[in-house]
């Protein structure tokens, strides 16, 4: 019987031998995929920083050209421009002359004081 239980028990030592292989295998498989999972996220997360930090600076250039734009179309500012530039309102005799592309006939001839767009006849 002993010859049945040491070749059991060296089977037994054999299969036990062979299945802490393999878990140190799975275990050493594990661990670096876990890694390799630390590594990716990481890197996901130093993208997602970059581009929040990019969002944050494009939404603040946004806003500045905004604030910009906003300076351009005060009338204040252009009237003062206007007169630095030696420009003046026009007087009611004074003629102006239109020339659109979309008009047929060319050129339309107004006179200054006329805001309603209507030509004047000779």
């Amino acid at each position: 019987m002993s010859r049945m239980q040491s070749a059991r028990r060296a089977r037994e030592m054999k299969l036990s031998r062979a299945l802490m292989a393999v878990f140190a295998v799975v275990l050493l498989v594990c661990v670096f995929s876990q890694i390799a999972l630390m590594a990716r996220l990481s890197g996901q997360n130093k993208q997602a920083v970059s581009i929040e930090r990019e969002i944050r600076s494009l939404t603040a250039q946004t806003d500045n050209l905004r604030l910009s734009l906003n300076q351009y179309h005060n009338l204040d500012r252009i009237a003062a421009r206007a007169q630095q530039l030696g420009m003046e309102q026009p007087t009611e005799t004074q003629i102006r002359v239109v020339n659109l592309p979309a008009l047929i006939d060319g050129t339309s001839t107004q006179s200054a004081e006329n805001i309603g767009a209507e030509e004047m006849m000779d």
